[in-house]
């Protein structure tokens, strides 16, 4: 004999499959946070460490105190290394085009030849 569902049956297998999707996505995106917060926790320690580096050290990695001072100011579920690594990177693009810059100061300026002269409309 088979025996068929009624549509209450129906109704509360469906009501509790999507309770039961709803409670595991929660229960991964809780996981995923807590990952998420005990690695910034972690870097938060690596931080410390970079506070025992001497100014010479530091500045060797292309960084400074108040970049330590900055990343640590944030809250702490926050990850500091995005600050350090944003910092860092401004520095070095500075550092290259300051050469840039005192290279092209020290490149003789070309005189323009009569056919450049004369496209440019000078004569």
């Amino acid at each position: 004999m088979e025996e068929s569902m009624s549509y209450m049956g129906e109704v509360r297998r469906t009501a509790f499959s999507s309770f039961g999707a709803a409670a595991s996505g929660l229960l991964a995106g809780g996981f995923v946070t807590l990952v998420r917060i005990a690695k910034a926790l972690h870097r938060r320690t690596v931080l410390n460490r970079l506070g025992d580096f001497d100014d010479r050290m530091l500045k060797d990695i292309g960084l400074t105190r108040a970049d330590l001072r900055d990343a640590a100011s944030g809250p702490i579920w926050q990850d500091p290394t995005s600050v350090l690594v944003v910092r860092a990177v401004e520095r070095r693009a500075g550092r290259r085009q300051a050469v840039r810059d005192s290279l092209d100061a020290m490149r003789p300026q070309a005189e323009p030849n009569a056919a450049t002269r004369e496209t440019a409309g000078c004569h």
